[in-house]
């Protein structure tokens, strides 16, 4: 077991200690299963990708939607492009910087020394609204603190793609390699594509909240999120179904009974009850 270079622990940092793991961190989505292949493809063209892409696009109503959506880029982004060792998003707007998703310990222990330095790939990309792609070289020259505080989590390279809609910057899609040039261009033409469906969801789910309201809301509902998880599990049990099915069922009882994910699942524990027997969806992607 790695120590954490700072004298914080992760899981008790509030930047990172909120953060949800990516949806399904021991294996692909059906989505980045395609992103992937079709990356393996020779004539996969960007066209190609934005078309698989669109599924993750989906109606964002509340900050769960807005969760869910925010695991599965990950998920993607981590399948899809295979330098990548560790993948977080971080959500850095209304003066607030916290890791929403991440892949495993170690992203969120990287984010944090990040964090700590005041400045790296992500934060950069984040108030920039560029696409920072740096190897190990590059990275010791721009930022030596962090820089240095990665090498001994065995990171050496960085690519991360700005969050923003409509001017307002969002935060940051972040790949961390252990390589010493673990990505190019072609992986931040992917992360690009990646990016622009979250931020189009992130900016449609904002557009009549100020930042700090909806980095506030977003927080909130990832403390809060262990209730949906809990009656996920159950539901994948009793129905045999997957992480993103289940979902789908709490959902679909949500807008059912006009109340929201979180109270049902609160409930569904308390009492030991079942999301009705349903078919699941044929297509849960949003």
């Amino acid at each position: 077991m790695i120590t954490p270079i700072s004298g914080d622990d992760p899981a008790s940092d509030p930047r990172t200690s909120t953060s949800l793991l990516a949806a399904t961190p021991d294996g692909a989505t059906d989505e980045a299963v395609e992103v992937a292949t079709a990356v393996a493809t020779s004539d996969a063209t960007p066209a190609t990708l934005a078309t698989m892409l669109v599924a993750l696009g989906g109606s964002i109503t509340d900050e769960d939607d807005l969760i869910v959506l925010l695991q599965r880029v990950v998920d993607v982004a981590h399948e899809a492009i295979d330098g990548a060792t560790c993948t977080s998003i971080t959500i850095a707007l209304g003066g607030r910087t916290y890791t929403a998703v991440h892949t495993d310990s170690r992203t969120l222990r990287v984010d944090q020394e990040q964090y700590d330095a005041g400045d790296g790939p992500c934060l950069h990309a984040a108030r920039t609204g560029e696409t920072v792609l740096v190897d190990v070289d590059a990275g010791t020259q721009r930022w030596p603190q962090f820089a240095a505080s990665a090498a001994e989590e065995n990171i050496h390279s960085f690519l991360a793609a700005a969050l923003a809609a409509q001017d307002q910057p969002l935060g940051a899609l972040n790949l961390y390699g252990a390589a010493a040039a673990a990505f190019d261009t072609v992986d931040a033409d992917i992360i690009e594509l990646l990016t622009t469906t979250v931020s189009r969801a992130i900016g449609d789910f904002a557009r009549f909240k100020s930042a700090v309201e909806v980095a506030d809301a977003l927080r909130a509902a990832l403390s809060s999120r262990a209730p949906i998880e809990q009656a996920k599990g159950m539901i994948m049990g009793r129905h045999g179904v997957s992480a993103e099915q289940a979902f789908a069922m709490l959902r679909a009882q949500s807008q059912n009974t006009n109340r929201r994910v979180r109270d049902i699942a609160t409930e569904m524990i308390a009492g030991h009850t079942a999301v009705p027997a349903a078919d699941p969806p044929a297509d849960t992607a949003m």
